[in-house]
């Protein structure tokens, strides 16, 4: 196999509103490419999912943040949790139906599509997704070696409910808990200035709905529930930070049926509003 080239710094970093800085890994393959969000707050900052942990992301954040950030679990996937073990000494919050994921992510060994099951390695086609070669294109540093990878677990310091105030002082949000792409996603809502950092529960891009954990009819009710906002911040694909009035503008779907007329799959495309 080809030596994959180093690229640093591994992360981007964009400030996408007053103290909000989204992080991303560009060499890590558009599927496992999840938003992780900074929120600097006047008495503690919180860090919002921690990507696939190929990278040194605490030592990114570093000129960003003061002391430890509050993490803030939106679901258990494996692009959203991968770094969580970076930041055993923070104060670690999820959805009880993700805790268990948490503690024990499972994920195959390495970074190759080939260590996946094939049931999910199916689902991910299925979704419109090649299933070839690795998940990054590059490596963090010399040396790295993408089979050595892990997923480690860990434990979260506690659970947290729908509609509990997350409070950093001069923001609050509000957890929403938002099933569909996983039984425990949740997103946080700050009322006072119309933004949602919503996991992967609304984005543009292919809907992933044929996962083991997604539900549709769970999916449907969701929609049905979003606010309207003044900026969305999603946790995969684009990070839109555009307005929508709700989640008529933003849900475009028709659902395929099977033989006996069964909800199948969404038709699988976000849109947001422009």
């Amino acid at each position: 196999m080809t030596a994959l080239p180093v690229a640093s710094p591994w992360f981007t970093q964009t400030e996408v509103a007053p103290d909000i800085v989204l992080l991303t890994e560009p060499h890590v393959a558009r599927l496992w490419r999840a938003n992780m969000f900074l929120v600097r707050g006047r008495d503690r900052d919180l860090l919002v999912d921690t990507g696939m942990g190929v990278g040194d992301l605490r030592a990114a954040l570093a000129p960003w943040v003061r002391g430890t950030p509050l993490l803030f679990t939106t679901h258990a996937h494996l692009d959203h949790i991968g770094g969580h073990a970076q930041f055993a000494d923070a104060e670690i919050l999820v959805h009880p139906l993700e805790a268990a994921r948490l503690r024990d992510p499972g994920g195959p060994p390495g970074l190759a599509y080939a260590g996946l099951p094939p049931a999910q390695a199916q689902s991910y086609r299925d979704a419109g997704f090649s299933t070839d070669g690795l998940f990054i294109d590059a490596v963090p540093h010399a040396g790295y070696d993408p089979a050595a990878h892990r997923f480690h677990g860990i434990e979260p310091t506690r659970t947290v409910e729908v509609g509990e105030m997350i409070d950093l002082g001069s923001r609050r949000f509000e957890v929403l808990h938002l099933p569909g792409h996983s039984p425990g996603g949740v997103a946080l809502w700050e009322a006072a200035s119309g933004t949602l950092i919503a996991g992967d529960v609304i984005y543009d891009g292919i809907l992933i709905d044929t996962t083991a954990d997604a539900s549709v009819p769970d999916y449907l009710d969701t929609m049905a529930r979003l606010p309207g906002c003044a900026r969305c911040l999603s946790g995969w694909c684009m990070a839109a930070t555009r307005a929508a009035s709700g989640a008529s503008e933003w849900w475009r779907s028709s659902m395929r049926t099977g033989p006996a007329g069964e909800p199948l799959v969404f038709d699988r495309r976000c849109r947001l509003s422009v």
